[in-house]
């Protein structure tokens, strides 16, 4: 009966013991591979590196080009394989690469290769064309609306900015967007909008002849100074600058030099003027004014300051050649002008002959005929020659000294003298009869010496 109750009462527990050692080996991973072995994830793939655009790309000098990246593993880098035409920068910030090319030769294409690669060991390359952009080939030019500052936009006066949209060969290019904009300096450009009758950025339309055209307006009562503008196509982003000088006007009165402008010439061809003196006046503006010279040894000059209205400086050569030499005046309030000389040589021939006059340069030397054609050249042969201009006497040499030719005389003691060269045939161990040219140099006694040669062709 003691049994009987011990084994009702052991049988719970180790059923519950025998629970608990089941869970026990789940826990520690036995049992099950679900949760010792869990799945692992897909990796996602890499896609194959590429561009766009994916063909030539064609890019212009100074005009930024885009290329974009797709693909691969970032970062990536760009390598060019002529960088003096067109560099990139070896570590790609993102995924775009902006070229921009270094100028070439006009009609001249470059091909560069650019290779992109990644992380992942991709490599790609883009092949572009670069060539020369002709847009602005002709420049960008300011007129000013009045001569009363010269070349220079007087404060609070207006002038011309003109662009030339060309193609290649020159051709016009109409209907262009061109931009124009203030870079620096004291003026604005003009528009037709009451509201707003000045700004600093216009685009405007070339017409039928690839002409762009805006107005600009100085400051009033603007110091003088230079200034900027720039001109930039829209659709390919070239641009053309152009430098001027805004310059003060402060007065009615226009500066200006008498003479403008002189020319010296020199009588003769070998030296230009010395001692030549030409004054200079300087009126109107605001005195005073200063003078200085663009080439400051090649001419004397004083003084550099001139006190008053209708005063002079006065310039004299010292035999440098000039063509020209420019003056620049500025007066008190800053308005400039400018005044040339030139210093040139002229036509004729400087007399020559005995002393004390320097000697004359000996004619040249000439030696006929230049070539004589023999078509038997056998046995021993003599060929005459004429001698005239040089200096005498002539020494008569044959070049490479072949065997037994001579001359006579030897050397000619006149100029207008026949010489005599006298030739073996054959030359051993040439055959009978002799192919070929005989050089014959002959010199005169001047300084430098004059040499002239004549052959004798044997055919």
């Amino acid at each position: 009966m003691l049994l009987a109750r011990l084994n009702r009462w052991l049988r719970p527990a180790l059923t519950l013991l025998a629970l608990a050692g089941t869970l026990a080996l789940t826990a520690c991973g036995g049992g099950s591979g679900s949760i010792n072995n869990p799945t692992q994830p897909t990796p996602t793939p890499i896609s194959v590196l590429s561009t766009l655009p994916a063909g030539v790309i064609i890019a212009y000098s100074g005009v930024p080009t885009t290329i974009k990246i797709v693909g691969g593993l970032p970062p990536y880098q760009a390598l060019s394989n002529n960088s003096a035409v067109l560099p990139v920068p070896l570590n790609v910030s993102g995924d775009t690469v902006v070229l921009v090319a270094n100028p070439v030769a006009l009609n001249v294409d470059v091909p560069v290769a650019i290779t992109i690669s990644d992380q992942s060991g991709q490599a790609t390359v883009v092949s572009v064309t670069v060539r020369f952009a002709p847009l602005f080939a002709t420049g960008l030019t300011v007129t000013p609306s009045s001569g009363l500052c010269g070349q220079n936009v007087c404060d609070g006066d207006t002038a011309a900015v003109t662009a030339v949209a060309t193609g290649p060969g020159g051709a016009p290019l109409p209907g262009r967007q061109i931009r124009f904009d203030v870079v620096f300096g004291p003026f604005a450009i003009l528009t037709s909008n009451p509201g707003t009758p000045v700004t600093p950025t216009m685009t405007v339309v070339t017409d039928a002849s690839g002409v762009a055209t805006v107005q600009i307006q100085a400051t009033p009562n603007a110091a003088t100074q230079q200034a900027q503008i720039r001109a930039t196509d829209v659709t390919t982003g070239q641009q053309q600058v152009a430098n001027f000088v805004v310059q003060r006007n402060t007065t009615s009165n226009n500066l200006s030099v008498i003479p403008p402008s002189v020319t010296i010439t020199a009588p003769f061809n070998n030296a230009c003027s010395t001692g030549f003196v030409i004054d200079y006046y300087i009126f109107g503006g605001t005195p005073p004014y200063s003078i200085t010279a663009s080439f400051p040894n090649a001419v004397l000059f004083a003084p550099n300051q001139v006190l008053n209205s209708g005063g002079f400086f006065r310039a004299t050569t010292n035999g440098s050649c000039v063509n020209p030499l420019t003056f620049t005046i500025v007066d008190g309030a800053g308005k400039i002008t400018t005044a040339t000389l030139s210093n040139v040589l002229g036509t004729a021939n400087p007399p020559c002959g005995p002393a004390p006059l320097p000697a004359c340069a000996p004619p040249a030397l000439a030696v006929a005929p230049a070539n004589t054609p023999d078509n038997a050249c056998t046995g021993t042969k003599t060929y005459s020659f004429v001698i005239t201009g040089g200096t005498a006497p002539f020494n008569v040499v044959p070049s490479g000294n072949p065997p037994g030719i001579t001359a006579s005389p030897n050397p000619v003691p006149t100029s207008g003298s026949f010489v005599q060269v006298t030739v073996p045939y054959p030359f051993p161990p040439a055959p009978q009869p002799f192919v070929g040219t005989i050089p014959i140099l002959i010199g005169d006694a001047g300084t430098p010496q004059q040499v002239r040669t004549v052959t004798i062709t044997c055919q």
